[in-house]
């Protein structure tokens, strides 16, 4: 698990270090400052460069840039990625992600909020030649492509191309370092909601032992903790994905309560081989103030679970996670939006306010393609307002018409349905009883049964 789960951990708390650091006195402030530096400085991250340039033209459009850096000192929401990774001694990779967390911060409120995302979420992954996949592969496919900026930077790319939230940062983690971290607080106290019997917990030597937990409050080292974390045998990834917050929320209390400052630099030399990020010392830092004013009562935590994603199986027999991007949208809303802002709905999520009216024309000799579509719209949040048989049964391509001006609807729609440029027309001067028209062709194939 290059859990970058626990990433967010060291990010969240780790601002309290920093205020401490500044508070504690000015000399073990610079010390460890310069031991910070020394471990960015050590992870050869590659660089992030334009990504846009490697996609085919008519999809450059469609690829959403690299967030800038968030100006914290005047208040704008820090968005940190956090991935965790079964990173295991003798491997070299490359690796899906275990876990998916997107960690938020507002320096205007003082409140941070947490959003997993289950690793079987069935997504398009924005990169040439990845099409739709579940998410945790993105960072697989990063590194195994050379993609610029490797996995991270791809796992950073699909989740703002997916679900409109700018990532500026990422934050990765492995099993040792998840060990090392907890360890180095002196473990953690988690609350046990019900006892947990694993009979076949997976080691990392690929055997397999008896977990057993009990319910109450449990003092867990780095090894129970990881244990605790990783065990799904009893429920689910939804099931693990809470106690995943519960450890980072439990070692976050842990490190309120102990001198952190005196720890800082061990953990972080400790960390040096085990940890990535693309924050710079100075990132870091300008959180420290700001992280450490977050009340517990002031951090939200949600997952993208059966409420807001559905159980399906694809043609190739595997089962996997249909999004329902409105739900989602609205949680997201609720996560990352400021409370009061107007607009932000546009900002986040501007599929959903052009809110574009579709109909979808059968223009092949395939009886119910027009319904497969609906369906395939409706699951992702759209109004399908309409559907029946083209004037023509002979299409060879399919055809986009613009009524109204829905650019976010219209690259998406483009991509999803293959949809070339020539074959998008514009006709925004009629009086339409729609905002998009899609006339299907023999290219298109439905993604599901």
């Amino acid at each position: 698990m290059r859990n970058k789960t626990v990433h967010f951990f060291l990010w969240l708390f780790g601002g309290m270090f920093f205020t401490m650091l500044v508070c504690g006195g000015i000399g073990a402030g610079y010390y460890f400052f310069d031991t910070i530096r020394a471990y960015t400085a050590s992870a050869a991250l590659p660089a992030i460069n334009n990504i846009v340039a490697d996609f085919p033209t008519q999809q450059q459009a469609l690829v959403p840039t690299v967030a800038p850096a968030p100006k914290v000192s005047e208040g704008e929401r820090v968005n940190v990625l956090l991935l965790g990774i079964d990173r295991r001694e003798g491997e070299h990779g490359p690796w899906r992600t275990d876990t998916m967390i997107v960690a938020t911060l507002d320096p205007k409120t003082k409140s941070a909020a947490m959003l997993t995302i289950p690793r079987d979420l069935y997504v398009p992954i924005p990169a040439p030649g990845a099409g739709e996949n579940r998410i945790n592969t993105a960072n697989f496919y990063g590194d195994q492509t050379n993609y610029p900026g490797g996995g991270p930077a791809l796992a950073k790319k699909t989740i703002e191309y997916n679900f409109a939230i700018p990532i500026h940062y990422y934050v990765l983690i492995d099993f040792n370092g998840f060990r090392k971290i907890i360890d180095a607080l002196g473990g953690i106290d988690v609350n046990v909601p019900y006892a947990i019997d694993d009979p076949e917990y997976p080691t990392e030597d690929y055997g397999v032992m008896r977990l057993q937990i009990p319910a109450g409050m449990q003092h867990m080292d780095g090894a129970l903790a990881l244990q605790y974390a990783r065990t799904r045998h009893g429920d689910s990834d939804f099931g693990r994905s809470q106690r995943q917050m519960q450890v980072i929320l439990a070692a976050r209390d842990k490190a309120l309560k102990i001198n952190a400052l005196a720890q800082a630099p061990q953990l972080l030399q400790q960390l040096r081989a085990t940890i990535e990020t693309d924050m710079t010392p100075e990132q870091m830092l300008a959180l420290a103030p700001i992280a450490a004013q977050v009340r517990a009562d002031n951090i939200k935590t949600r997952s993208i679970d059966l409420n807001t994603a559905y159980e399906i199986k694809l043609n190739t027999g595997a089962d996997v996670l249909w999004p329902d991007r409105e739900k989602i949208g609205a949680m997201i809303q609720e996560l990352f939006a400021p409370p009061t802002s107007v607009g932000s709905v546009a900002a986040l999520n501007p599929l959903k306010a052009e809110a574009a009216r579709i109909i979808i024309l059968n223009g092949t000799a395939k009886d119910g393609l027009a319904a497969m579509a609906s369906r395939y719209l409706k699951s992702a949040g759209f109004n399908v307002t309409q559907i029946g048989n083209a004037e023509r049964r002979d299409y060879a391509k399919t055809i986009l018409v613009n009524l109204a001006d829905k650019p976010a609807t219209t690259a998406w729609l483009q991509e999803r349905f293959n949809i070339d440029a020539a074959n998008v027309r514009q006709n925004l001067t009629a009086q339409p009883d729609s905002d998009i028209r899609i006339i299907l062709g023999n290219d298109w194939t439905p993604p599901l049964e």
